[in-house]
């Protein structure tokens, strides 16, 4: 019983935190104008006649940071790679998203694979 009001007690405190983790995650680039981002690419590499967005999603970077991703079909294929989508951050710049020239996922340029750590 003591273990039951210890943990009703510590969720009380806990669940104002959690919400304001969430808050953080609103996107502060309007869904239309990332579409515009996406489709301005497309247009800039002559690709925008046969190759549709099939989805743009939000994304979470990090837990206070977010951003939008097209993913178009078909890959647009520059040479051994392929574009595959497109990350737009809130502050409008953007990343290509590439297969590799094995196929697999190589990360944009500056970023570590997903569950990359420094051995450093």
């Amino acid at each position: 019983m003591k273990n039951l009001r210890l943990l009703s007690l510590l969720l009380a405190f806990a669940f104002p935190a959690l919400t304001t983790l969430g808050a953080d995650k609103t996107p502060t680039l309007a869904i239309d104008q990332a579409l515009k981002i996406a489709q301005d690419y497309l247009d800039q590499h002559g690709a925008a006649s046969d190759h549709q967005i099939i989805s743009l999603s939000l994304q979470a970077a990090t837990i206070h940071s977010v951003y939008w991703y097209a993913h178009w079909q078909p890959a647009i294929v520059d040479g051994q790679k392929k574009d595959l989508g497109l990350r737009i951050n809130m502050d409008g710049s953007t990343a290509v998203m590439v297969t590799g020239p094995t196929g697999g996922y190589d990360p944009p340029v500056g970023q570590r694979p997903q569950g990359a750590r420094n051995m450093h």
